[in-house]
């Protein structure tokens, strides 16, 4: 697997000493594009295409990384091309390009042959920038003559996960891209944006790109405006709390859901309840797609109900809340669906809406579909595989009771926060969340929803819902094997890290797992790693939480596991 290049951005300057400066021709241009300054990432970005490296950026939806590519391509004489699977936004980007005076197009199905051979001959001449393509255009052999006779300066490639294999959003056409490259006249510059790749999939989707040592550009995942909430509720009861969350909040929304059917009932339900809201998903017809999208970006409708069909692309800064009803396949579905809410900076919400059954319907479906796209046996069980544990991750970001940012970062590979983040459901109360005691039940987390509270040594009380009585006392402790392996293991981990670490990182450890945030701060070398190897994940969080009721471990901010004695900094 390849080297990639680590391209810091916190300074807000490169640290690759042989890439030049070109932050003042980037600023000289941005104001052409309609902006008034970088967001973090960017200029580095620019920087990196402008000294002719190539780039695989990954920056949280709502960074910003149209403009990565699209100020290097203002250049006299440039040519830039942009694969996107994303038509509603390539029509916007032209759209808003050639606004601004930028000589922009795109080429889809709805271009017919007469206007695609006007748009070659503008490149042609010199007088095109950025030319927007699906990646099925690739292959095309109006494109393939094109892309051989006009030299192309850079290759922009949108949503860069979709090729890998086994990854969230696998798309077979993407597999060619390298291919496509790799078979030009003039080899350009290529950059590689994605919102949602770990930094596990960064080398191999710049492998399957087939990138010159690239550097990677990481902003980091966080999105800091977007408190997150789960509630477990089954969907019957979901109708009833959508409805009044969309009477309550103010500004447009989004609710996800897994079927078109239930697109339909609970926009029609809002209906009924005097709320604007339609539905959206692939089947309605690109006239009907236009109409709905152009309305929800000036505000009628307010609610969109939709599929994953809706919010890729669409470009709405404003929305103010997204709500699931019911759990995605894989956390890097929910972030990108989350990630539509608060794009312009200010309070957004996030609420998923989720049962154990739909996680059941979940694994079935996958089971029926996974991997369906590759003929390979061995890449079909992988793909399987991998999509499995997606869901997994996606399951404990619903059960957890840590932190949801937490979760959501440290599932990303992005380490570096905050231990509580005061932001989320099971950080911070907020009463806009409750439901009908009746119809919620949050096995095992529900502290904060119905009466429970966390003593100061760690010693979980329980108190009956409604009432000031006492507290239940806690249980006897009763030592298992297992208990002095966790025991050791969070003990020389803090001395070690000197901070806390989460449940099911401290799992992983205790079963001789690998990987980031194991390898690289050597704590296989700490004493209970790997010594419960044959210990089922649950059996070791059961003991884990008896250990914390004992008061032997303690838990942090953020959920984090404590030695008992110590406390954190």
């Amino acid at each position: 697997m390849m080297k990639v290049n680590i391209l810091e951005t916190d300074t807000g300057r490169i640290r690759e000493d042989e890439l030049r400066d070109w932050s003042q021709a980037a600023l000289n241009q941005l104001d052409k594009a309609g902006y008034k300054s970088f967001r973090p990432g960017q200029l580095e970005a620019v920087n990196t295409i402008l000294n002719d490296r190539d780039l695989i950026a990954v920056m949280p939806t709502g960074s910003g990384k149209s403009v990565c590519y699209q100020l290097p391509a203002m250049r006299e004489g440039h040519l830039a091309l942009v694969v996107s699977p994303l038509r509603a936004l390539m029509r916007d980007q032209v759209q808003a390009l050639q606004a601004r005076g930028v000589a922009a197009a795109l080429i889809d199905s709805g271009v017919t042959p007469k206007q695609r051979q006007s748009i070659y001959a503008m490149a042609h001449g010199g007088g095109l920038r950025i030319l927007y393509v699906a990646p099925e255009r690739l292959f095309a052999d109006d494109f393939l003559f094109f892309s051989q006779s006009t030299r192309i300066d850079l290759i922009a490639v949108d949503e860069a996960h979709c090729v890998l294999q086994w990854g969230h959003d696998f798309r077979p056409n993407y597999l060619k891209i390298g291919e496509f490259i790799a078979g030009l006249p003039t080899r350009p510059v290529v950059a590689a944006f994605t919102a949602t790749a770990t930094r596990r999939q960064v080398p191999e989707i710049a492998h399957a790109l087939g990138l010159d040592n690239p550097i990677m550009l990481g902003t980091g995942f966080d999105r800091p405006n977007i408190r997150f909430d789960t509630i477990e509720l089954k969907p019957a009861a979901r109708k009833k709390f959508i409805t009044n969350w969309a009477k309550a909040k103010q500004g447009s929304g989004i609710v996800y859901c897994t079927t078109i059917r239930r697109c339909d009932e609970l926009a029609e339900t809002l209906r009924e309840a005097g709320i604007d809201a339609e539905a959206f998903y692939a089947p309605l017809t690109d006239k009907e797609k236009a109409r709905i999208q152009d309305g929800f970006l000036t505000g009628s409708p307010r609610v969109i109900c939709a599929t994953t069909a809706f919010g890729m692309g669409v470009d709405k800064p404003d929305v103010r809340w997204v709500v699931n009803d019911g759990p995605c396949e894989s956390l890097e579905a929910f972030y990108q669906e989350a990630g539509r809410a608060g794009r312009d900076g200010k309070p957004a919400r996030s609420v998923m809406l989720w049962t154990g059954g739909d996680f059941a319907d979940w694994r079935r479906r996958l089971a029926d579909n996974a991997g369906n796209a590759l003929e390979d046996p061995k890449g079909r069980t992988k793909a399987q595989q991998a999509a499995f544990d997606r869901l997994h991750a996606m399951s404990r970001y619903c059960e957890t009771d840590q932190c949801l940012r937490g979760v959501i970062l440290d599932y990303f590979g992005d380490t570096d926060h905050e231990e509580y983040c005061d932001n989320c459901g099971n950080c911070t109360y907020v009463a806009d969340c409750d439901v009908d005691p009746h119809e919620l039940r949050r096995k095992g987390r529900s502290t904060r929803r119905r009466g429970g509270t966390k003593t100061g040594t760690g010693r979980k009380t329980v108190r009956k819902s409604g009432t000031d009585g006492p507290e239940e006392e806690p249980q006897p402790y009763e030592p298992h094997p297992e208990d002095e392996a966790i025991v050791s293991f969070v003990t020389g981990r803090q001395k070690l890290i000197g901070r806390g670490f989460g449940d099911w990182k401290t799992i992983r450890s205790l079963q001789g797992g690998s990987g980031e945030d194991i390898d690289d701060q050597g704590l296989d070398q700490v004493d209970g790693y790997g010594e419960l190897a044959g210990t089922d994940e649950r059996t070791i969080k059961d003991r884990i939480e008896t250990l914390v009721a004992a008061g032997l471990l303690k838990r942090g901010i953020y959920h984090t596991l404590l030695d008992g004695k110590e406390t954190e900094s």
